[in-house]
């Protein structure tokens, strides 16, 4: 039986909802994952119209950014990320006078393809905070809040996540002030043959 979204947060809140359990629903959905360009592989298990669980995974290899300074950025969802595999670091950023200084890109989405495109603006920013997640904790961020997510070493790290839709805005990414205007980025889908192997580094059994 196909679990709610509201089922398994709560079940991974409790930490009674495993890793296998997870990856196991995924195959049974047929749930593929997509390449990301902020570098992981991302996968959209259950959706339930503003509100999707989403499987994030940062093998050792295997991951293609669209550009390694177009990181940062933010969301039109609010979220909770439960870490399952690995240790990440999740970095938050804020405007001040004396910040580096970027390009404000506008995402926009045609199918599964997505593009970065100019706005002409230039903000300064700098790091406000930076936490260190490990397997079995969590953290949440608000919509809007620019920020970056790092996978600490060389270990895969895998994480589910609960998102609300709670924007029509369109998301911002901030890249070099002397970009092209426009960045392209195709979400290809990551073959069974190529996952697999990748996640049995992280959880062998499951």
């Amino acid at each position: 039986m196909r679990p709610s979204i509201e089922q398994v947060e709560r079940q991974l809140e409790l930490g009674r909802m495993s890793l296998a359990e997870l990856l196991s629903l995924r195959r049974t959905l047929r749930v593929p994952f997509r390449q990301h360009p902020l570098g992981f592989v991302a996968c959209r298990l259950l959706n339930e119209g503003p509100r999707n669980l989403r499987l994030h995974f940062w093998p050792q290899s295997g991951g293609a950014q669209q550009h390694p300074h177009c990181q940062i950025h933010d969301h039109l969802f609010e979220f909770r990320s439960w870490v399952l595999a690995g240790t990440l670091e999740n970095i938050e950023y804020g405007l001040s006078p004396r910040g580096h200084e970027f390009a404000i890109y506008m995402t926009e989405y045609t199918g599964h393809r997505s593009f970065l495109v100019k706005t002409g603006e230039v903000r300064r920013i700098a790091e406000l905070s930076r936490d260190t997640f490990t397997v079995g904790t969590s953290y949440c961020l608000r919509a809007g809040v620019l920020h970056e997510t790092v996978r600490v070493g060389l270990s895969p790290a895998l994480t589910a996540l609960v998102t609300t839709d709670v924007s029509t805005e369109a998301p911002l990414v901030l890249c070099p002030v002397k970009g092209p205007e426009r960045y392209t980025y195709e979400r290809h889908v990551v073959d069974e043959s190529v996952i697999e192997p990748l996640l049995a580094k992280v959880y062998p059994e499951a």
